[in-house]
């Protein structure tokens, strides 16, 4: 518990670097995307095209926890300490735009102040954002206009303070899926999830069911590809010093999601390894202008305001579609699994088989 407490504390903002981030408003002199080498390409079904690295001088620059598709060729960036970046996608890289990277939290005291932004959420018709706080277990709608509205979900009052709703997006149908971040029984491989059928502030009852894949990944983000699926950002913390950290891209789709079941798709990326060890928290889909079937797959990290971490982008091509990513996945899943069922040392097996109640029926011995 005690080097627990100290990877904790590692992890804060400050911690071996921020030691004066000034004031919010301060003006934002400059951001840097400049392209990163990351070493050779983790394994998975998606062709990366692109890593960079994001910085600033600005004390509360870092942080990025979600991403968003924006108009056209953009997108937003969102952090746990309340701020939104905008980042144009037109040229050969990634763009700050300029003026965009702004507070959008609840400014106050104490337990009025509403920042943590774990998730991020966007209708493409009107331009209205939603965003979720883990901390408090809430939902804000701030349409263009400014406006602000907070709403806290009783479904989600039962939630972890610390594990609650990281992972919100509103499907192409006005649907809003939320994945709890964190699981209510230690051991259990599920997390509660919601579907509501509209915007979760104007009423309607959700859909409660559980989100299930390994007990050692937590779902972070979520994005809709044009077929429907869902990509799912998946996330795994080692409390070392410095803490290690290691992701999954999962496709999963929403049509199969029932009241009181458990919801799972297929592993199709991996993010590890020496160079992609960061902790990547968000995710997003922008369709090529020209064929929006087509376009690319946007990973951001979250640097912690550690020494230790990046504020790194990454962009995978996505030239087929979720369903057949998913079978692909599925049955390389099916081998990986006979091949940890013979003994036989393979890749990770991160989702396992589960019984009727949710627990993994043979956990690998590589599957920590």
């Amino acid at each position: 518990m005690a080097l627990l407490a100290v990877v904790v504390i590692a992890l804060g903002p400050g911690t071996f670097l921020r030691t004066n981030t000034g004031l919010r408003s301060d003006p934002v002199k400059h951001i840097a995307i400049d392209r990163v080498d990351l070493g050779p390409p983790p394994p998975g079904l998606l062709r990366l095209t692109g890593s960079w690295r994001m910085t600033s001088e600005h004390g509360w620059f870092g942080g990025f926890s979600s991403l968003v598709s924006g108009p056209g060729r953009t997108l937003f960036a969102a952090t746990d300490r309340g701020f939104l970046l905008g980042l144009d996608l037109a040229g050969d890289r990634p763009r700050a735009i300029p003026g965009s990277f702004r507070f959008v939290g609840v400014p106050g005291r104490g337990r009025r102040e509403y920042v943590d932004m774990e998730a991020i959420t966007r209708n493409p018709a009107t331009g209205t954002l939603w965003a979720s706080f883990e901390n408090d277990n809430l939902v804000m709608r701030f349409p263009p206009d400014g406006t602000r509205t907070v709403y806290a979900p009783p479904e989600m009052a039962k939630w972890d303070e610390n594990s609650g709703p990281e992972t919100m997006e509103r499907l192409a149908d006005g649907r809003f899926l939320i994945l709890s971040e964190g699981s209510e029984d230690n051991g259990m491989v599920d997390r509660p999830a919601l579907l509501y059928p509209g915007d979760p502030l104007r009423g309607g009852k959700p859909l409660a069911f559980r989100f299930n894949c390994s007990a050692a990944y937590s779902p972070v983000d979520a994005a809709q590809l044009p077929d429907g699926r869902l990509l799912i950002l998946m996330r795994q913390v080692r409390y070392t010093i410095p803490a290690t950290f290691d992701a999954v891209i999962m496709v999963a789709d929403p049509a199969t999601i029932r009241a009181g079941g458990h919801w799972r798709g297929e592993v199709i990326q991996h993010l590890a390894g020496s160079g992609f060890g960061e902790n990547f928290e968000g995710i997003s889909f922008v369709p090529d202008l020209s064929d929006p079937r087509k376009g690319s797959i946007w990973v951001v990290a979250d640097d912690n305001f550690s020494v230790f971490q990046r504020s790194l982008l990454l962009r995978f091509a996505l030239g087929e579609s979720g369903a057949a990513l998913q079978r692909q996945a599925s049955a390389r899943a099916a081998l990986d699994w006979q091949r940890a069922l013979n003994g036989v040392q393979g890749p990770l097996v991160v989702c396992p088989k589960i019984d009727a109640s949710g627990r993994p029926i043979y956990q690998p011995a590589a599957n920590p």
